[in-house]
């Protein structure tokens, strides 16, 4: 499989919704942009909840990784902490239509996916020539009601930041929803465990490709891990089909402690949109 038809068959750009860009424009030109994190005036994203967005790392769930020779969940590394600033900067990208944070935390995310890789690859060892990012995919609810699919689109942009930081990135949608679940928040684990099993499905002729390609490194990627039951279901729908996912990363998680390899992060940001 060629580069540009790679390109053409995995890049994705992430859904927007018109009137609600339509609507952050205007607000954008009116009114004085203020941090997400804090509110402090000046800029989307201030000086002090960069800090807090740029990590160190996170080792949210070990993965089978930590037990040689048992087949479990990837790891999955988080770029900061779901408590403090990073939530609240995720909370206001895609509840509250923030889509000027579509850069900011596009770049956490790909300081998430290089840790993620790093924690996953033997110390020297080779990695692939690409890497392809998976999304869980949103809800129609949740598409229609933000006007915008918030984990494609920051995707999208993590890819770039890594690509222009040297590592060829893609995103491909490769998951689908195929049944309505609950809105997580207020479950347990284990019921957010069951509420997911089986939400999502992988679309079989793009992840045949996918599964027969060589030298791809599949992660997959979502905003925040919580209890990790979604990003689990994730992983199971692409496996079944074949496809190896290498890891997963995310923005903030919920809990897990500081990823013990130290890795060279990407710092690139793109512009907004």
């Amino acid at each position: 499989m060629t580069g540009s038809r790679r390109r053409g068959e995995w890049a994705h750009q992430a859904t927007r919704g018109p009137a609600r860009t339509a609507l952050g424009t205007l607000a954008d030109l009116v009114l004085p942009r203020a941090c997400a994190g804090c509110g402090r005036a000046g800029a989307a994203v201030c000086t002090a909840c960069d800090v807090a967005l740029a990590g160190p790392p996170i080792l949210a769930a070990p993965g089978s990784a930590a037990t040689p020779g048992r087949r479990g969940p990837p790891p999955c590394v988080a770029a900061a902490r779901y408590a403090g600033p990073a939530g609240s900067l995720v909370i206001a990208y895609k509840e509250r239509g923030r889509l000027d944070l579509t850069g900011p935390l596009g770049g956490a995310l790909a300081r998430a996916v290089s840790a993620a890789l790093a924690v996953t690859r033997p110390v020297g060892g080779p990695g692939g020539a690409t890497v392809l990012l998976v999304p869980v995919p949103a809800s129609r609810a949740a598409l229609r009601q933000r006007g915008f699919d918030h984990v494609g689109r920051v995707a999208a942009a993590a890819a770039r930041v890594a690509t222009r930081a040297g590592t060829p990135t893609w995103v491909a949608p490769l998951l689908r929803p195929v049944r309505r679940t609950a809105d997580q928040a207020g479950l347990g684990a284990r019921e957010r465990a069951v509420n997911v099993a089986g939400a999502f499905a992988a679309r079989p002729a793009a992840a045949a490709r996918v599964a027969a390609a060589r030298g791809v490194d599949v992660v997959v990627v979502d905003d925040v891990a919580t209890t990790g039951a979604t990003l689990a279901e994730a992983v199971r729908a692409l496996r079944q089909v074949g496809v190896p996912v290498l890891a997963a990363a995310v923005i903030a998680a919920a809990g897990g402690t500081p990823a013990r390899r130290r890795v060279r992060l990407p710092t690139t940001r793109v512009p907004d949109g």
